[in-house]
């Protein structure tokens, strides 16, 4: 490279993408992020932030942002059977890891901020089509100017990563979720602590994320149509698995803005060719049981514009950073795909030994080592 500044272009303005464009700039780099759509949008509703993807975005320095605005939450999760009673998945040695509940559009506002404020360009209704292991991306006219740097940041059905023949499997795991919004009221009762409930493969989860909203997510299999129906929702059909739920149930709109929506695994050959590197669902899209999909996405941007700060050697730095990263990460995505075998597709038939068999698993070291290994991870970069 020459005096000049490096240069990064960047397929993909969401959370991923705005993470790595805002940890890049502030390390002095020239940064363009290219976006799709005509205007700047995050789809979901809100999100978990654990202390791993906190403390990234402690570095990059909207920590305080993101706690003024979210809502913390101090208490374990409670957990409930299709019986309604509490399955206990802690041990009373366990401590509990710092976590905010944000809405995801907030956070992506606060790091499309950090982002601009430190110098990158955000460019919209800018399609990428693929990229060249040399550095540069594909647009409709050919190829754009060379760039140092290269990151897909594209999503799950990633046109950089799949240019490249990066990915080796896009499993379609049959079940999905709608993530929604609902009004907060005094007194609801779990406005301290998130709550989530089992019934057959249906799972409703609702915690706190501003002082104004709950964050609510409905999950069941594609094969539950009627689960499946959130757009218009379906009032009658989770009422009917979940009544003690009505009073939150109740307050979705009849036509929320969000869907029910498919998940997916991706695993991929190599996060890195050439110049070029892939992250978030691009690299490693997981179904987001843990709340760890975007928190380890977060976290991994970070990490790589640490490795590219200590060499010159752009195609080195990424070899090194996925070799740091990478296998925590799978072991995440193993433990979401576990999890959402135990919560959506165990066998109707055996709910009662799922609420047994699960506590015990729960205390041993090894589900609590592969549970946890994302909240404490230390990047060794």
């Amino acid at each position: 490279m020459s005096n000049e500044k490096p240069f990064a272009e960047i397929a993909g303005a969401g959370l991923a993408g705005l993470a790595a464009a805002a940890a890049l700039a502030q390390r002095g780099w020239r940064v363009r992020v290219h976006e799709r759509g005509r205007d700047l949008r995050e789809i979901g509703a809100g999100i978990y932030l654990w202390q791993n993807a906190l403390d990234a975005l402690r570095e990059l320095g909207v920590y305080d942002k993101v706690a003024t605005i979210g809502a913390p939450s101090t208490t374990p999760r409670l957990l409930l059977d299709h019986r309604g009673q509490e399955v206990d998945l802690r041990r009373m040695s366990d401590w509990v890891p710092e976590l905010i509940v944000i809405l995801r559009t907030e956070l992506h506002r606060i790091l499309a901020e950090c982002a601009v404020k430190h110098g990158a360009e955000i460019v919209t209704n800018s399609l990428v089509l693929g990229a060249d292991p040399e550095g540069r991306l594909e647009f409709a006219n050919g190829l754009g100017p060379k760039a140092d740097l290269v990151i897909g940041a594209d999503g799950v059905f990633s046109r950089v990563r799949d240019s490249l023949r990066l990915a080796v499997e896009i499993f379609d795991m049959k079940d999905g979720c709608g993530r929604h919004l609902i009004p907060r009221k005094d007194g609801d009762s779990i406005n301290t602590r998130r709550i989530e409930m089992w019934n057959g493969g249906r799972r409703v989860g609702i915690a706190p994320t501003s002082k104004d909203f709950h964050y609510v997510f409905l999950c069941c299999p594609e094969s539950d149509i009627q689960g499946r129906v959130q757009q218009p929702f379906n009032l009658e059909a989770w009422v009917s698995s979940h009544p003690q739920y009505r009073e939150y149930l109740e307050r979705l709109p009849r036509h929320p803005e969000e869907y029910w929506r498919p998940f997916f695994n991706v695993t991929c050959s190599s996060w890195t060719k050439g110049r070029v590197a892939i992250v978030g669902d691009a690299a490693h899209g997981m179904a987001p049981n843990l709340g760890q999909g975007a928190g380890v996405a977060i976290v991994n941007a970070v990490v790589m514009a640490r490795a590219l700060a200590t060499s010159k050697d752009v195609p080195e730095a990424l070899r090194r950073w996925e070799a740091s990263e990478r296998p925590y990460v799978e072991r995440t995505q193993r433990m979401s795909f576990l999890y959402g075998y135990f919560g959506t597709r165990w066998p109707r038939k055996l709910l009662d030994l799922r609420s047994r068999i699960l506590p015990l698993l729960a205390r041993t070291d090894l589900y609590q080592r592969n549970f946890r290994v994302a909240i404490e991870h230390k990047p060794a970069i």
